[in-house]
């Protein structure tokens, strides 16, 4: 997924969240509303006269579509990742369906009775950027529909000019309103997920951190792994012995230098993470045969960078491709990529000759 894209969707997932229970508040008292109105009609059915039957179907409408929208809020609130994707087609319709509701009541008050009462209307005006997250743009384009059609309904049924100043004043106060609020909501979200993305990214290197290392291994275990998938595990050679003999600066900077390679060989073809002090994990997108180029330029861009900066950087290292478990999870690569590493790790010491801590072939989870 393009990272922009992803981001978009995170911020309004956010969005949605936040607005989830307030969303289930608003409509458990917009259908306690029209229960207590069927109630109405039948207590004093004289207010209604000829008319209670169509004005019950007003109710009874508002009150299904209302108790729909709770059940359907319910139901997705299982599946935060996609929740975004109904709601973003079920609250403009939403919406638009609540505004036609108060309109068609206010019609059929005019048309009957020759009194239009805009009220209904006001309130869900005021009423939607609480219910529905919609963006800016679509509450303004469905409030400004639903105004003007209020607006023509009170220039029928009133000559004077003080009831229009008054629903003007009042129509330009909720979309500023309205907009103002629906704003804040994104921009709380984006800070949400700002704080988020700053969390799950290592200071040192810039490459996503083992948090967000985890939350996308989550993710693709839940996924059918994609034909090119490949996951390469990466540890750096005698980091320790740097710090030990040279300080953490020193070691800092081959840090630095191991992110680099890492980038200019895999930047184009996968996601990096620093997972740990010295370990990396990139998830590939490359087909089996193109694996051993890119590993050789990887050798070739760490010999390079240490010749240019005086210091040997070196890294063992293990790689899985899906083609050779093609029947097998991404944490199942990673288990074997990881036995793959360690016992590159454990050769390289062996033929340095160098004294080292016993690798253990644990796969992380």
């Amino acid at each position: 997924m393009n990272p922009n894209t992803d981001r978009r969707n995170r911020i309004l997932e956010g969005v949605y969240h936040s607005s989830w229970s307030t969303s289930m508040i608003t409509q458990a008292i917009v259908a306690a509303l029209e229960i207590f109105m069927l109630v109405y009609t039948l207590v004093n059915p004289e207010l209604f006269g000829q008319y209670m039957k169509i004005y019950r179907r007003f109710y009874i409408a508002l009150l299904t579509a209302a108790l729909v929208y709770i059940l359907m809020n319910i139901y997705i609130k299982k599946d935060i990742e996609r929740r975004h994707m109904w709601l973003s087609i079920a609250n403009p319709l939403y919406a638009a369906f609540y505004f036609a509701w108060a309109l068609g009541i206010t019609y059929f008050d005019a048309v009957k009775y020759g009194v239009a009462d805009p009220t209904v209307s006001m309130t869900f005006s005021l009423t939607v950027p609480l219910s529905f997250f919609l963006f800016p743009s679509v509450y303004t384009i469905i409030v400004a529909a639903a105004d003007a059609a209020i607006f023509y309904i009170m220039t029928m049924v009133s000559a004077s000019i003080g009831p229009m100043i008054n629903l003007s004043i009042f129509i330009i106060f909720q979309l500023v309103l309205g907009i103002s609020f629906l704003r804040l909501k994104m921009k709380l979200a984006e800070r949400i997920v700002k704080e988020q993305e700053n969390a799950e990214i290592d200071v040192l290197t810039g490459f996503p951190n083992r948090r967000a290392y985890i939350n996308d291994i989550q993710k693709l275990s839940q996924e059918p792994a994609p034909d090119e998938l490949a996951y390469l595990a990466i540890d750096m050679n005698e980091l320790k012995e740097v710090n030990d003999s040279r300080g953490h600066e020193a070691g800092d900077r081959l840090i630095v230098g191991a992110a680099k390679c890492i980038e200019n060989c895999f930047g184009e073809k996968g996601r990096m993470y620093r997972i740990g002090g010295d370990e990396f994990v990139v998830i590939l997108s490359a087909r089996e045969d193109e694996l051993n180029g890119l590993l050789a330029d990887y050798e070739r861009e760490m010999a390079s960078w240490s010749e240019r900066n005086g210091m040997t950087l070196s890294a063992a290292y293990g790689c899985v491709s899906r083609a050779e478990l093609p029947d097998h999870s991404i944490t199942e690569l990673a288990r074997l990529a990881d036995k793959r590493m360690y016992e590159a790790k454990a050769s390289y010491y062996q033929n340095s000759g160098r004294e080292r801590r016993r690798y253990m072939p644990n796969a992380r989870p």
